[in-house]
């Protein structure tokens, strides 16, 4: 492997950092109002950015942009943990009303299955 080829790394190019950053930021305000169904959708246009720039050939980035990216990432990554501290405590919620609606279920279809006395 040449020099050229160790440092040729895939990066999402500064216009793509910044569409992923304002993403994030929409993800954080759709978490604050509680629209999961929304933030859903909007992260799938995450997801379509970041597969976007990993299956782009790769191609190096000039140095004042690495900069420009490291600082977007920084921040990328600080609304992930923001979000996340907002998601997780409402799929737990979820997660345990799912759980009293299966043993609820599960207790109605095991009744249901006596015969009532004299019957």
């Amino acid at each position: 492997m040449n020099s050229s080829s160790r440092n040729a790394t895939r990066f999402l190019s500064l216009a793509e950092g910044q569409a992923l950053l304002t993403i994030y930021e929409t993800m954080v305000e759709t978490a604050r109002t509680r629209d999961w169904n929304h933030l859903t959708e909007i992260e799938r246009q995450a997801a379509a950015l970041r597969d976007a720039a990993i299956a782009r050939p790769s191609a190096s980035v000039n140095e004042e942009d690495v900069e420009a990216l490291a600082a977007l990432l920084v921040r990328i990554q600080r609304l992930d943990r923001e979000i996340r501290s907002m998601v997780e405590p409402a799929h737990e919620q979820a997660r345990q009303q799912l759980a009293v609606e299966v043993k609820g279920r599960t207790v109605r279809e095991a009744y249901g299955k006596l015969e009532p006395p004299g019957g």
